[in-house]
Parts: structure tokens; sequence; C-alpha cells
């Protein structure tokens, strides 16, 4: 995709030149810096003062070729981030309304009982949209996009109006949607974990302006980055396999690609399904010498790779199987005697550790 636009903001100039070929781009940046704009312009939303964009060598917008396709002609599904859905239809109505304006979806294999199924809201289709919770609505929402039979999905912050109970839980349903229907999407969020959890690609912005472009986990662990950005940037996010739980010990043990364990809270079978874990590089320790006797049910065993300083802190990248970040302050790696090459041990509660 070839996403090039320029359109003045109430602040600022939106200047924005990127191109990426992902299953899931992430357009990821602070409130305010025109993430949603640029999603806009892409749904033929709002006017762009100069630019080009290119869908699968579909032009879309060129200021140069004169080309601006209206929304209805550019075949993109838009899930925005409160769900918007039509009050006076059930939630089956509102799915089928997607479809009516695009008889293509008949075609695609991508119909209401597969759609429904997937999400799990089968169950809900006769219902009025009033008796929805937050997570349903924005599922119901996805499922009308999908029935659009889009060449492009767009979703605008779909968690941002979620608790965190509720974001966990349709997260999954967003990654059964890239890897089932391989509809490419373009994802806003300022949320690291959303983007280390869905995407391919990430194009960071700030006050309209492209900072930094690439593979999430490199982009967002870079020093430039993490330097500009909030405090709880620093997430590590892996996939894991549940192996086994215990609801009255209260935790469940998972594995990583990599072969490493870990303990997290419990959460409820069945084993050997797949999942993903997150812990923020805010709440990890680290020892140079094995820890004994002490609450904690992780101790992983690393050497160092890496030291960056960001922001007055010091990044340190730790193997330990896998890539773990951990943010410390400079006084205490200096204390540790820390730098690339040392044994160290990390040191995780089981209580830090989140299903995603």
């Amino acid at each position: 995709m070839i996403l090039k636009c320029r359109m003045p903001l109430a602040d600022f100039v939106l200047d924005v030149d990127a191109s990426f070929d992902a299953r899931v781009t992430c357009i990821f940046g602070p409130s305010g810096s025109g993430k949603t704009s640029m999603l806009d312009a892409v749904a033929g939303l709002r006017s762009i003062s100069s630019g080009e964009i290119v869908i699968n060598g579909r032009v879309l917008f060129s200021s140069a070729g004169k080309v601006n396709l209206s929304p209805q002609e550019r075949s993109i599904g838009y899930v925005p981030q409160e769900a918007a859905l039509f009050p006076h239809l059930s939630v089956k109505k509102n799915i089928l309304f997607g479809a009516r304006r695009n008889h293509a979806a008949a075609l695609s294999g991508i119909g209401l009982e597969h759609v429904a199924g997937l999400l799990e809201i089968s169950h809900l289709l006769e219902r009025p949209v009033q008796r929805l919770s937050g997570g349903e609505s924005q599922r119901v929402a996805l499922a009308r996009a999908l029935l659009s039979h889009p060449q492009l999905l767009l979703l605008d912050e779909p968690l941002a109006s979620l608790d965190i109970g509720l974001k966990e839980r349709i997260m999954p349903y967003l990654r059964r949607v890239r890897d089932e229907f391989g509809i490419p999407m373009i994802y806003v969020t300022h949320n690291p974990t959303e983007v280390l959890s869905l995407a391919d690609w990430v194009v960071m912005i700030r006050e309209g302006r492209l900072v930094t472009q690439g593979v999430p986990r490199e982009v967002l662990m870079s020093g430039r980055v993490l330097s500009q950005s909030e405090r709880d940037l620093l997430e590590n996010v892996f996939d894991a396999v549940l192996i086994d739980s215990d609801a009255e010990g209260g935790r469940s043990r998972v594995r990583l690609e990599s072969g490493q364990e870990l303990f997290i809270p419990y959460v409820p079978g069945p084993v050997n399904r797949a999942m993903q874990i997150g812990v923020s590089g805010d709440d990890i320790l680290v020892a140079t010498k094995a820890p004994e006797g002490i609450s904690a049910g992780n101790i992983l065993r690393g050497v160092v790779s890496k030291i960056e300083m960001a922001g007055g802190q010091s990044i340190l990248r730790v193997e330990a199987g896998v890539s773990f970040y951990v943010r410390l302050t400079s006084s205490a790696v200096e204390r540790l005697g820390l730098r690339s090459g040392a044994d160290v041990f990390l040191i995780i509660k089981t209580r830090s550790c989140v299903a995603l």
C-alpha cells in the first residue's frame, strides 16, 4: 500500500509518506497525532490537499492524476471507535446491511453464518442492538464490515472504549479475523500491547509527521521511540501454549515458542490452546545472582545483549530463551555492574504476566 497524504489539521499539517505490504499495519502514536485523520483519508471521508493512496495497485486518490474515488467506490470496511450500529435494526439486520451494499460478499466465502460463528455472536443475531455489551457491539460492527467484502479493513482504536477485561477478550477475535480472512487491515491505536499482539508492521506518527516505520518489536523497543513515548510503552508480548491450570492455586503454566515456561494468573483450559502473554518491562526485576526464598513465580536465567539509554532510563535487552526488554534506572545498571554479555536472572511475579 502507498499512503502519501498532506492535509491541514487544527494544530499542524499532517504530512506522511509511507508504504507497506503487511497483513496488519498499525498506525501508532499519541492522542492527537493525526492517526484517525489518516484513516479517514484512506476511507475517503476527509479531503486531502495533495498525495496518493494506492491499495493493491488500485489508485483511490491521486492529486497528480486527478483521481478521487468516493467512499462507496473504495471497497473499504470501516470499524470506528464507537461501533455506530443502527439502533432500529437487530444484530442480524445490522450485519446484513453490509452484505446488501456489496453482493460480491456472497461469492467470497464470507457469509453470515461463517462470520457470526467466528466472532461467536450467532446467539445474538435476533437481539436488539440496545441490549448488547460494549464488546458485543464491537464484534457486530466488525461482522458488518466483513460482510461488505472489503479489499481493506480499517479499525479506529476499536478497544479504546472498553475496560481491560473486555479488551483482553476482544483481541483474540481480531487475531482470528486476521488469520482467517486474509483481508489487509490498518489498525489505529496508541496502545503498544495491541501493536505487538496484532501487527506485522507499524507506522509511528507524532504531530502529523512520520517518526519511523518497521517491524513492531524493533520499532517500539528502539531508544529513539522509547525516549519520545509514554511511560507505559515498554511491553513484552509472546506467543504461548497453555500447559496446565491450577484453579485452587490461582495460576496456570504456559510454554513460550522457545520452550521457556512461565507461570501466569489462572486461566481456564483447554490445555494446548494457543494464546499470547504480555509482561511490562517495568515489572521485571534483575539480579546478578540466583535469588532464593522469594515469592515471585518466575525466575529466568539470561544474558544481557544490549543496553540503550532512553529518556534518562536504561533499556536492557536480555536473552532468556526469548528476548525480554527491561527498564531500569541508570543508577541500578551502574550499581549492578551490568554490561553487554553479563549473566543475569530475571524475576517476574506471576501476577505481572497477563493473558492477552
